[in-house]
């Protein structure tokens, strides 16, 4: 009899979140009220809202007791603010709430180990969960080969710094680019050399001179979402840029910070077709969920890791592992 109260409980709750009578934020009736309401032991109830808590739609507050977690009831688009200057996601649809549970989860889960230093690669279990988030993306990769770190532009800064295998000193940029890659440059007087975007796309042979000529390190290039034209590379062309790399000894830094929306599923990023591991990938998840979170994933290939992870080391040890235990949980 208790089975099939438990199981009334839980599908009452998703009854009742789904006719928005329930909503996020919003608090459950105490567990001793629904132990009237069904007629059941409180441990009953208890037991179907820790099943809730578990799948992330509900979560406790001490004293307090349950409340709703997901935003069943969304915004619609209409309704969503875009911001062009920053390209960051709408205040109002920040999962402010979602994300505080999973904060909560993170600190019962893993408790000393996010408040110790920690490896500085990240947290092994958040590498082992964006592999099979980046294999969404046709990223496939190894956990080995991800680093986490305090946003892409920790990532972009320590790149630009390091030392690259080819011994090349000068990055080659888009004119335009993202203007924290061009401050990066600037501040650190990094030899930089720009080719010209346009709603076109770029000039393939002005690309090979340069690769063949211009001793470069590396070529950092948004390819799809560009910011701030918002001019996407077909997968012909990437293929290209892939190729002209390989041939000419040079690395390709590539800032997929809005893969997620792109609107092409058949769109593949410049890693998809690298065979020689000379695409370095940047998955930013500023854009795409949380701008303070400062949290962002690079793929690197083998070669680089040792360098990358001393250049990380020494800038800040660790990227937060509180924030990265609950972005796992996410």
């Amino acid at each position: 009899m208790s089975a099939t109260k438990y199981i009334h409980i839980v599908d009452w709750v998703m009854h009742e979140l789904d006719q928005n009578r329930l909503h996020s934020g919003g608090k459950l009736p105490s567990v001793r009220s629904l132990a009237i309401q069904f007629q059941c032991s409180k441990n009953t109830v208890v037991k179907a809202l820790e099943v809730l808590k578990q799948r992330h739609i509900l979560y406790t507050k001490e004293k307090s007791g349950y409340f709703v977690v997901d935003d069943y009831k969304k915004p619609h688009m209409s309704d969503v603010q875009i911001d062009f200057l920053s390209a960051g996601p709408d205040p109002a649809v920040l999962p402010y709430e979602d994300f505080q549970h999973c904060m909560n989860q993170a600190i019962d889960r893993y408790k000393e180990q996010l408040f110790t230093y920690n490896d500085v690669k990240g947290l092994p279990s958040l590498r082992n969960e964006l592999v099979c988030y980046l294999q969404n993306l046709q990223i496939f990769t190894k956990t080995d080969h991800i680093v986490i770190t305090s946003g892409s532009q920790q990532a972009l800064h320590i790149l630009s710094l390091m030392p690259f295998p080819n011994g090349k000193k000068t990055i080659l940029i888009e004119q335009p680019t993202y203007f924290g890659m061009i401050d990066v440059l600037t501040l650190h007087r990094i030899p930089t050399i720009g080719i010209s975007l346009s709603k076109h796309g770029i000039d393939f042979e002005e690309l090979e001179r340069t690769f063949k000529t211009g001793d470069i390190k590396f070529f950092y290039t948004v390819p799809r979402c560009h910011n701030p034209l918002g001019h996407h590379y077909t997968n012909a062309e990437k293929k290209k840029i892939v190729s002209l790399a390989e041939k000419y000894d040079v690395y390709i830094v590539e800032d997929d910070y809005l893969g997620e929306l792109d609107t092409d599923p058949k769109a593949d990023p410049l890693y998809a077709h690298d065979q020689n591991d000379r695409v370095i990938y940047v998955k930013s998840f500023s854009k795409v969920f949380l701008p303070g979170l400062r949290l962002a994933a690079v793929v690197l290939p083998a070669e680089l890791l040792p360098s990358f992870s001393q250049y990380k080391f020494s800038a800040d040890f660790n990227t937060s592992p509180l924030t990265q235990g609950a972005l796992e949980i996410y």
